[in-house]
C-alpha cells in the first residue's frame, strides 16, 4: 500500500518563497522596498527547518511594511501646507490659486486632522462622494483629487508616505459639460459689431483662443498682417500676478504654444485695432504706457483687463439681443464650427492649444455624433437610400 503524499499548501501573495539547499538548510526569500533605489529588492533569510523560515519571513515582512514611515505624527493638513506654500514660487500664478483654493476648502477640513503616515484610499474615496453630494461637479472633485495626488506624490518621494493613496482611490465620474455657444448666424452678428472689444470679441470667436492669450498678444507675435498669409504666435497670457495685478506668464501648456493661420475677417480686424492704437498712442502723447508692445491696451496704453472683458461683452450681448454666455463660450463656438465644418479633430485639438486630443474629444464628443450621424446620411444620399 503506497503511503498517500501530503498536498502541497499554496502560499499567499507576498508570503515568499521558501526552498530546501542541496545542504539541508532551509531558507525563504521576499521581494521588498529597496530604500537605496527606490525600487524592489530580493531578501533572504535561512533557518534550521521550514517553520522557523517561515516566522523569519513573517517578521522581515512587518519590517518591510513599516519601513520608511515618518517618525513624526505630521497631520495630512501640515504636510499640505507646507507643500502648497511652496507651490507658490514653482507654477504659474492661476495654477497656485487653484491647488490653494482646493487645498484650504476640501482637502485639509476633510483630512486634515488624519496622520499623514494613516491616509487611506478609503479616506479619499468618502471625500469625492461629499464633494459631489454637496452639488459640486464631478470635474470639481477630479480637480481636488489631482491636487492631492500631486501633493501625495512629493511625499511619497521623500519618503514620507509607502504608496499614493490618491492615485489608489477611485477617480469621480465627469458628466460631459454642457456647452453654451452662439450659432453661426448669432455669431456673425457678434463680428459686425464694432464696439470697443470688437477685436479681441474677433480673435476669440475665430480663433478659440483663451481670453488671458488675446489680451496677452504682442505686435510682435502678429506676422504679415498686410500680407496674403498672416500668422499670430501665442506665446504669453495675460495672468494675474502675485500680490495683485496682471503680468505677461508662460501659456497654460507647452502645446498652447502655438502658430495659428489668420482668415480675412481677424486680419481686417488686427488692421483696425492696429489704426486705432497708433491714434490712441498719438493723444496720449508722452504719457503712453505700452511697453510690452501689446495689441490691446487702454487709452494710454495699459493692459486690457480681464474684468472690463466681462463686463463689456455681457454689454455688447445685451444690445445686440444676444443670449448670454460667457467669454470663453465664444472659445467653444469656434470649435464648434470648426467641427460642424469638417475639420479634422486633430486640426482642432492643435488650434485651441490642448494638452492633448483626448481633451478635445471628450468636450467635444456630442459634436462628433452628429458628425458620425451626417456621415451615415452622407452614404445613404449617395446609394440612393433614404436619409
Amino acid at each position: 500500500m503506497t503511503e498517500r503524499s501530503t498536498p502541497r499548501r499554496r502560499r499567499a501573495r507576498g508570503e515568499g518563497s521558501i526552498y530546501r539547499t542541496e545542504e539541508g538548510r532551509w531558507r525563504g526569500a521576499i521581494l521588498g522596498p529597496n530604500p537605496e533605489t527606490g525600487g524592489r529588492k530580493r531578501y533572504v533569510v535561512s533557518g534550521r527547518s521550514q517553520v522557523e523560515v517561515r516566522e523569519r519571513l513573517a517578521d522581515l515582512r512587518r519590517q518591510l511594511e513599516t519601513a520608511g514611515r515618518p517618525t513624526s505624527r505630521m497631520t495630512t493638513g501640515d504636510y499640505l501646507a507646507a507643500w502648497v506654500a511652496a507651490e507658490e514660487s514653482r507654477v504659474r500664478p492661476s495654477t497656485y490659486r487653484g491647488r490653494e483654493q482646493f487645498v484650504r476648502t476640501y482637502l485639509v477640513p476633510a483630512l486634515g486632522h488624519i496622520p499623514l503616515a494613516d491616509l487611506r484610499p478609503s479616506d479619499v474615496d468618502r471625500l469625492m462622494t461629499s464633494i459631489m453630494t454637496r452639488g459640486r461637479s464631478g470635474r470639481t472633485a477630479a480637480h481636488v483629487r489631482a491636487t492631492l495626488r500631486r501633493a501625495l506624490g512629493e511625499a511619497q518621494r521623500d519618503g514620507l508616505v509607502l504608496r499614493n493613496v490618491a492615485a489608489l482611490s477611485r477617480p469621480p465620474k465627469i458628466e460631459p459639460p454642457q456647452l453654451h455657444v452662439l450659432t453661426a448666424e448669432q455669431t456673425r452678428t457678434l463680428l459686425d459689431d464694432d464696439g470697443d472689444l470688437a477685436t479681441v470679441i474677433t480673435l476669440a470667436a475665430t480663433t478659440g483662443m483663451r481670453e488671458g492669450e488675446v489680451l496677452g498678444l504682442s505686435w510682435a507675435d502678429v506676422d504679415g498682417l498686410d500680407g496674403p498669409t498672416p500668422t499670430l504666435t501665442v506665446r504669453h497670457s495675460m495672468a494675474r500676478a502675485r500680490g495683485g495685478g496682471f503680468a505677461l506668464a508662460e501659456p497654460k501648456t507647452a502645446r498652447s504654444r502655438r502658430t495659428l493661420e489668420l482668415g480675412p475677417t481677424p486680419a481686417r480686424a488686427l488692421r483696425r485695432q492696429r489704426a486705432r492704437q497708433a491714434a490712441d498712442q498719438l493723444r496720449a502723447g508722452e504719457h503712453w504706457q505700452n511697453v510690452d508692445n501689446l495689441v490691446f491696451t487702454d487709452a494710454v496704453g495699459r493692459p486690457v483687463r480681464a474684468w472690463t472683458v466681462t463686463k463689456e461683452f455681457a454689454a455688447t450681448l445685451r444690445r445686440l439681443g444676444l443670449p448670454h454666455v460667457r467669454f470663453h463660450d465664444l472659445r467653444h463656438g469656434a470649435a464648434s464650427l470648426m467641427l460642424g465644418a469638417g475639420t479634422p479633430l486633430k486640426v482642432v485639438s492643435d488650434t485651441l492649444g490642448h494638452s492633448s486630443i483626448s481633451i478635445t474629444a471628450d468636450t467635444y464628443a456630442h459634436l462628433d455624433r452628429e458628425q458620425r450621424r451626417e456621415a451615415a446620411n452622407a452614404i445613404e444620399r449617395a446609394i440612393g437610400g433614404a436619409s
